[in-house]
């Protein structure tokens, strides 16, 4: 995310000013966490994110250097979420009453009263009661040894040297960890490497119901659509257990990736998805996103005033384009099919993160996809041609993989009206108006007018 430098005038967490102060901060969390932090003193604070949505919450996570009342030096990995007043005392007496982990440093959880935050101790976090379970390698042992089937392995065998580390946390959401190690038997040593994702309360089971489903489909079998195995599923901790797949997200190099060699492969691969014949929920289509069109659009334009005229028309624009748009028949759709979300696995994409997929509106995909790669291009200042090319490889690979081929005028109304309700709208929640020109100008190039 782009760092942050300074509160906006017209934020409505107006303490955020205090959070991004790190002398202030640390006194206020200093005082906050008060006797139980057993004479250790805060050194310093490192802000990692920020999510912020104007008038409800802001949510963010830290790392707070410690020096322990011995000398030594530590971290603690913290989670705060602020919310208007009155309510941070009644979330403080709830996340009280939770279950919690003994952190390393201090109170599972405590109020900051003058920030109006509650913060919880990693691996505390009210939404995810699997995260506690990621987090202890020793549960994690456990929960393979019983079950060794359900990973792969071969039945009494041990996990050895077992070692752990965050993939992604997005706080009160989701989080996931990779774990690598040694699964000992009698007949030898085998290097084995799995995924754990921790979901909120309910959303565990239909995850991993479509991830079983997917890799049944003539797709998966074929080996054109690459997913994460599944293994198995915690009811009790709401936790999915899978393949951790051998590669990197693409994300991860974006500033180096071949846009032009991987959109082919990447579309192919889409398009096999898209094809595939599944018994989902609903999925989103253009009422969801018109939706969110409206609401993200008004957040902006109160946000950022400056460009509320452009906003105002794009939208226009785009509200207008919908009856005269070319039909699509229903299908599955990813739902957040992103640059992050393919990774490149020995020269195969493969995809990730089918969470929140149903049968919708499958050039939504296409579109978010799209948008995403328009940012990367503006992120890492590729030159328009490179992008161009990608964006002709991913249509002619995308259009030789599914009955209803390229319709054009549909793909290029999403990837505009999801660069607005997405990509600029992230620009609020991560206060960043430095951005919002530029991507308003990659969606009006996308959707322009008459």
């Amino acid at each position: 995310m782009a760092k942050l430098k300074k509160v906006p005038a017209d934020c409505t967490f107006p303490q955020l000013a205090v959070v991004l102060d790190e002398t202030r901060f640390m006194a206020s969390l200093q005082a906050g966490l008060g006797p139980a932090f057993d004479g250790s003193t805060i050194r310093g604070i490192k802000v990692q994110r920020i999510y912020y949505k104007p008038g409800r919450s802001c949510r963010l996570t830290f790392e707070a250097k410690i020096r322990t009342a011995s000398g030594a030096k530590s971290a603690q990995f913290y989670y705060g979420k602020i919310v208007p007043e009155p309510k941070p005392a009644s979330l403080f007496r709830r996340a009280q009453h939770a279950h919690l982990v003994p952190p390393r440093f201090g109170p599972p959880v405590a109020l900051l009263a003058d920030l109006g935050m509650v913060v919880w101790a990693y691996p505390n976090d009210p939404n995810l009661p699997g995260l506690a379970l990621l987090a202890d390698r020793d549960a994690v042992k456990a929960t393979v040894e019983s079950d060794p089937a359900a990973f792969g392995l071969q039945v009494g065998g041990t996990l050895e040297e077992l070692r752990s580390g965050v993939g992604k946390y997005v706080p009160g959401q989701r989080c996931g960890y990779r774990y690598r190690g040694i699964w000992r038997t009698p007949e030898g040593d085998h290097t084995v490497q799995f995924y754990g994702k921790a979901y909120q309360p309910g959303f565990g089971r239909g995850a991993q119901d479509i991830m079983v489903q997917l890799m049944a489909t003539e797709a998966c079998r074929s080996s054109r659509l690459r997913i994460p195995r599944p293994y198995a599923f915690d009811a009790a901790a709401d936790v999915v257990w899978q393949e951790m797949l051998p590669g990197e997200s693409f994300a991860k190099e974006a500033s180096a990736l071949d846009l032009e060699a991987w959109a082919g492969p990447v579309a192919s691969a889409l398009a096999a998805f898209h094809a595939s014949r599944l018994d989902l929920g609903p999925g989103l289509g253009l009422t969801q996103e018109l939706e969110e069109l409206a609401a993200s659009s008004a957040k902006i334009e109160r946000a950022y005033p400056q460009f509320a005229a452009r906003i105002a028309s794009l939208r226009q624009r785009l509200q207008a384009a919908v009856p005269s748009l070319p039909p699509v028949p229903a299908g599955p759709v990813h739902g957040s099919f992103k640059i992050s979300h393919v990774f490149d696995v020995g020269g195969q994409a493969a995809f990730i993160d089918f969470d929140g997929a149903g049968i919708g509106d499958p050039t939504y995909d296409v579109g978010r996809f799209l948008a995403h790669l328009a940012v990367a291009g503006l992120n890492s200042k590729a030159e328009a041609d490179t992008i161009a090319a990608a964006v002709e490889r991913f249509r002619t690979a995308y259009r030789a993989g599914v009955p209803w081929g390229w319709p054009a005028a549909r793909v290029h109304w999403y990837t505009a009206a999801l660069l607005l309700s997405s990509q600029a709208y992230k620009c609020v929640k991560r206060m960043a108006p430095e951005r919002v020109g530029a991507i308003l100008s990659a969606a009006e190039a996308w959707f322009p007018a008459a």
